[in-house]
């Protein structure tokens, strides 16, 4: 019985490269050459998707990120003495934090200030707080 398995498994060898010379040619001809093309260009097309997924996944996260800052700043904020009686808005971009509103007077300016600094993941604070002068 092993002598019938070599020329069997020989058979199948030189079966199997005959299969493979006309498809090695087909690439050469047009449909080839097109589907050839066509292949190039889903492969670019699933790397600028891949790309697309990276960028709006960043987007979230740094979203996400910006928000969970702005509620840590906002608590902040009101859990202080001097910093809760005012209506102070915060907004948050990559670290950097913005408070906007009116305070009573420079040092309640300064003093959220010190409060927004002193949050975690705070880089800066761009205070635009706003206070009355006297008229008198």
């Amino acid at each position: 019985m092993k002598s019938t398995a070599l020329p069997i498994i020989a058979f199948a060898g030189l079966l199997a490269f005959a299969m493979s010379i006309p498809a090695a040619r087909a690439q050469d001809s047009p449909p080839g050459q097109e589907m050839h093309e066509s292949g190039v260009a889903a492969v670019e097309v699933f790397k600028d998707a891949g790309q697309s997924l990276k960028y709006a996944y960043r987007a979230t996260r740094d979203e996400a990120l910006d928000a969970a800052l702005t509620t840590k700043v906002k608590t902040a904020l009101l859990e202080d003495r001097t910093t809760r009686k005012f209506t102070i808005h915060v907004t948050s971009d990559q670290g950097t934090v913005t408070l906007t509103g009116s305070v009573e007077s420079p040092a309640a300016a300064a003093r959220a200030q010190s409060v927004a600094s002193a949050v975690d993941r705070v880089e800066a604070v761009n205070n635009q707080l706003t206070w009355r002068t006297s008229a008198r």
